[in-house]
C-alpha cells in the first residue's frame, strides 16, 4: 500500500519488487500478482487526486470534501474506498477486518449487551463483522453512497442501524446511548477538517457514551507523527473526561494504524 501511495503506479511498484531479490520484495511481488486488477484500480484512484483535501478549508468545506471523496471512491472500489491496504480485494479486507475484531475482543470492549456506534462506517464492514458480538451496532457516515453500500451488505442483519450524518456532531443520538464508540480510519478526515471538529467529536463521544463506556480510535491522523497524535489525544481525552488506556500502539498485522483506546470517566 505504501509503495502504491508513493508511486501511484502499480507497474512501477511491480518492477521494483521483481528487481529486488530480498524475501520481503518477493512477498510484495506475489501480493501484487495475486491482486493485479485491484492494485491497478487503487493506483488509478490515487492518480485521480480526488483524495487531496482543500488547503485551509473551513469545517463545512472539509466535510463537503469527505462526502465527495467517498461518494466517488465507493463507486470505484468498495473495498479500497474504506481500506487502500485491501488492494481492492474482498478477501484481504475481510481478513483485516477480522483482525480488528480480534483486537477489540481481546480488549474486552465487545459483548452481547454492548451497544456500538461506528463513526464513518463506510460500506458496513465493521457492522457485518460485529453483528454477532454486540447487542446493536449503529453506523453513520457523511456519504450517502457509502450508506447505500452498507445497507445492501447488512440487509440480513437485524441488529444493525445505518444512517447518514452531518459530520459536524452526533446530535441525532441521545446521551448515554452507547457502550463503545468506534472510529476506524475516520478521524484523519476530522483532523483534516480542523481542530474544532475533532474537539467537537471528542465531546460528543463522551456525551453519547454510557458511564464506563469505551472510545476506540484506529488511526488518529495522516500526519505521520505518532508523538503529536498521542499528545493531541491525551489533551483531548483529559479535556473531555476520558482516561487513556492505550496510546499509539500497533496491535494489527495487516494495517499499521496506531490504536488509541479511552474510557469514559464519571463526572467529578
Amino acid at each position: 500500500m505504501q509503495m502504491l501511495i508513493a508511486a501511484e503506479d502499480d507497474g512501477l511498484v511491480t518492477e521494483v519488487a521483481l528487481g529486488d531479490t530480498s524475501g520481503a520484495a518477493r512477498e510484495v511481488a506475489v501480493l501484487l500478482d495475486r491482486n493485479a486488477r485491484g492494485c491497478a484500480r487503487v493506483a488509478a484512484m490515487l492518480r485521480s487526486d480526488m483524495d487531496r483535501p482543500p488547503v485551509n478549508a473551513s469545517v463545512e468545506e472539509g466535510i463537503a470534501f469527505c462526502k465527495r471523496l467517498f461518494d466517488w471512491s465507493v463507486t470505484e472500489s468498495e473495498e479500497a474506498s474504506v481500506a487502500l491496504y485491501s488492494l481492492g480485494s474482498p478477501e484481504l479486507l475481510a481478513e483485516a477486518t477480522r483482525e480488528i475484531v480480534d483486537v477489540l475482543d481481546a480488549w474486552g470492549v465487545l459483548g452481547p449487551e454492548r451497544r456500538v456506534l461506528d463513526l464513518g462506517c463506510g460500506i458496513g464492514r465493521m457492522e457485518e463483522a460485529l453483528a454477532g458480538k454486540a447487542l446493536h451496532i449503529t453506523g453513520i457516515d457523511v456519504s450517502e453512497k457509502m450508506i447505500d453500500a452498507a445497507r445492501r451488505r447488512t440487509a440480513h442483519l437485524q441488529n444493525v442501524t445505518l444512517s447518514t450524518c452531518s459530520g459536524k456532531d452526533l446530535a441525532a443520538h441521545p446521551d448515554h446511548t452507547f457502550d463503545l464508540v468506534l472510529a476506524v480510519d475516520s478521524f484523519p478526515y476530522l483532523v483534516q477538517s480542523g481542530d474544532a471538529l475533532v474537539d467537537a467529536h471528542f465531546g460528543e463521544a463522551r456525551r453519547v457514551l454510557a458511564p464506563g463506556g469505551d472510545f476506540v480510535i484506529l488511526n488518529f491522523s495522516y500526519r505521520d507523527d505518532l508523538a503529536r497524535d498521542a499528545a493531541d489525544v491525551a489533551q483531548l481525552a483529559e479535556k473531555h473526561g476520558f482516561g487513556v488506556v492505550t496510546s499509539g500502539t500497533a496491535p494489527l498485522r495487516l494495517w499499521n494504524a496506531p490504536a488509541f483506546r479511552m474510557r469514559r470517566r464519571p463526572r467529578a
